[in-house]
C-alpha cells in the first residue's frame, strides 16, 4: 500500500511539473510575442503589430500592455476614435502607463499645450525608450498642425537621443533611419518641395519596405504626380488593412485621378455607410461629383464638410473650385482668400489635411 502511495505521489509530481512547464512556456511565448508586437509598431509595421497583438489578446495572459500598444497602433494608423475607446477601457491600476499613452495620443493629434512640461519632466522620470516615444509623438503632432519650428526642434532632439543619421554618414538601426527619412519627407512636403519629399519617402521604403506610414505618405504625394504608381502602393496597403479609412479614401482619390469613377464611388459608398460623418469621405465624394460635373451634388457634399470642419484647407479649396465652375466667382474668390490666409499661417503637412488626400 505504501508503495502504491509513492507511485501516485510520483505521478502527481510529474503531472504538476508538466502543467507548470506548459504554463511557463505559455508565459514566455506570450512575452516574446508581445515584445515582437512592440517592435513591429515601433518600426511602423502596423499590420504585423496588430496580428501579433491579436495573438497576445487570445492568450491566457494578455495583460494591459497589449491594450496600451493597441492604443498606439490605432493612433499611428490615424484612428483616434479607437485609441480613445481603448484608453477608456483601461483600469485605474494602469494609471501611469495609461497617462503616458493618453499624452502620446494628444501630442499626435496636435494638442501640445503640455509640451514643455513633458519634455522637462520626461527626461527625469521616463525611461529612455518612453521619452523617445514622447518626442516622436511631438514630431508627428507638430507636422500635423503645421508647427515647423517645433517639428525641426524635435527631430534634432530625436537624432541626439537615438544617434540615428541618414545620408553618407548613415548610422543607427535601418528602421530608425527609415523613420527619419519619412519625417524629412514631411518637412520637405510642408515647404512645397514635393520632388524632395518623394525622394525621402522612397529612401524610407528602400530602408524599410514594411514601413506603412512612409508608404501611405509616398502614395498620397504620388496622387498628384504619378497616380498609377500611387495605386500600386495603395492596393498593397489595402491588402494589409482592408478597412483602413486613410488607405481607402486615398485609393478612391487615386481611382478618380485615373478616370475610374465607378470604382471610386463604390469605395466611397462603403465608407459613407460606416463613417457617415467623416469630413474627408464627404470631401472626396464631393470631389468625385465635381470631376464628373455634378456641381449641385458636389456643393452639397462640400457644404456639409465645411459645416463640420470650417477651417479645413482642402474643403475650402475644393468648395472654391466648385463655386468657380458654377459661375459664382465672387464667392469662389472669398474662399480662395481663406485658403491663402491658412497658408500664410504655417505649413500644412500631410497629416493636417493640407495636401492631396486630406488628413488622417
Amino acid at each position: 500500500m505504501w508503495g502504491e502511495q509513492r507511485v501516485w505521489s510520483s505521478r502527481w509530481t510529474v503531472l504538476v511539473a508538466a502543467v507548470l512547464a506548459v504554463l511557463a512556456v505559455t508565459v514566455v511565448q506570450t512575452f516574446f510575442v508581445r515584445e515582437a508586437a512592440f517592435l513591429a509598431v515601433d518600426r511602423r509595421e502596423l499590420s504585423s503589430g496588430r496580428r501579433l497583438l491579436e495573438r497576445v489578446r487570445n492568450s491566457w495572459l494578455p495583460g494591459s500592455g497589449a491594450t496600451l500598444l493597441e492604443v498606439r497602433a490605432a493612433m499611428l494608423d490615424g484612428d483616434r476614435e479607437t485609441a480613445e475607446r481603448l484608453l477608456g477601457a483601461l483600469s485605474d491600476r494602469d494609471g501611469d502607463e495609461r497617462e503616458l499613452e493618453r499624452v502620446l495620443v494628444r501630442f499626435r493629434a496636435g494638442e501640445m499645450d503640455e509640451t514643455a512640461e513633458w519634455l522637462v519632466a520626461g527626461q527625469e522620470r521616463l525611461a529612455a525608450s518612453d521619452f523617445r516615444h514622447v518626442v516622436e509623438a511631438l514630431i508627428d503632432g507638430a507636422i500635423r498642425v503645421g508647427n515647423e519650428p517645433l517639428a525641426v526642434q524635435m527631430v534634432e532632439l530625436w537624432k541626439a537621443e537615438t544617434g540615428v543619421v541618414v545620408g553618407l554618414a548613415a548610422g543607427g538601426p535601418v528602421w530608425q533611419q527609415a523613420k527619419l527619412e519619412s519625417w524629412q519627407g514631411d518637412l520637405a512636403w510642408s515647404r512645397s518641395l514635393p520632388d524632395v519629399a518623394i525622394v525621402h519617402f522612397r529612401r524610407a521604403l528602400e530602408l524599410e519596405p514594411r514601413n506603412e506610414t512612409a508608404r501611405l505618405k509616398l502614395a498620397e504625394l504620388l496622387l498628384q504626380y504619378g497616380p498609377a504608381e500611387a495605386q500600386e502602393h495603395l492596393e498593397h496597403l489595402r491588402g494589409l488593412k482592408p478597412e483602413n479609412r486613410d488607405v481607402l479614401v486615398r485609393l478612391s482619390a487615386c481611382y478618380r485621378e485615373l478616370g475610374e469613377g465607378g470604382r471610386a464611388a463604390e469605395l466611397l459608398q462603403g465608407l459613407l455607410q460606416r463613417r457617415p460623418e467623416d469630413v474627408l469621405v464627404m470631401l472626396e465624394r464631393g470631389r468625385l461629383d465635381l470631376d464628373e460635373e455634378r456641381l449641385e451634388e458636389a456643393e452639397r457634399w462640400m457644404r456639409e464638410a465645411e459645416r463640420r470642419a470650417p477651417a479645413h484647407r482642402e474643403v475650402l479649396l475644393s468648395l472654391s473650385r466648385c463655386l468657380q465652375l458654377s459661375g459664382r466667382t465672387d464667392e469662389a474668390e472669398r474662399y480662395r482668400q481663406m485658403v491663402d490666409s491658412i497658408d500664410r499661417g504655417g505649413i500644412n503637412g500631410p497629416g493636417s489635411g493640407g495636401k492631396a488626400g486630406g488628413g488622417r
